[in-house]
Order: structure tokens, then sequence, then C-alpha cells
């Protein structure tokens, strides 16, 4: 999928999961087994500040820049980290 034009959406799956509070809905249900609850979770909480968040300077003294990137949550499940393992 690429970036340009109007059609990128980014992190579909997630958006699945938490619209109408789908996710909340289905924990509320039960019935689902620990390694699904803790997949879904790890999938929702990937890419934000949840998991942490790095922070790169600039190597110049004077530079203001400052890049922030958000960890990752490293899970087959996790559409965007399962896809980046079956890569490699």
């Amino acid at each position: 999928m690429t970036r340009s034009g109007g059609d990128f959406q980014h992190r579909p799956l997630k958006r699945l999961f938490t619209a109408n509070q789908c996710w909340t809905s289905f924990l509320d249900a039960g019935g689902l087994r620990d390694i699904g609850v803790e997949a879904v979770t790890k999938m929702l909480a990937c890419g934000t500040r949840i998991l942490g968040v790095k922070e790169y300077n600039c190597d110049k003294p004077d530079c203001p820049h400052v890049r922030y990137v958000t960890n990752s949550c490293g899970s087959r499940a996790c559409p965007s980290c399962g896809k980046k393992a079956t890569d490699l």
C-alpha cells in the first residue's frame, strides 16, 4: 500500500477493533482465550506511547530538531509487526 493519494489508512485493523468500542464489547462478553486477548491488546498498543517512546536529537549543538519514535509491539499477530517478521 502506498502513501500517495487519499486512500491510505494508518493501521486499519486497529480502527476496526476500536470503532464503536467493539473490542471492549468482546472483552465484556467473555469467553476469549488469554492468548487472543494478549495478542489484540499488544496490537492495539503498537505504535502508541503505551509501549514507550524513543527520542532522537540532532548531533549539532544548536539544532532544535527532535524526533520521537514510538515503540512497536513485535507481535506476530500485529499486521504491522507480523509483516516485518515474515519479510525477514
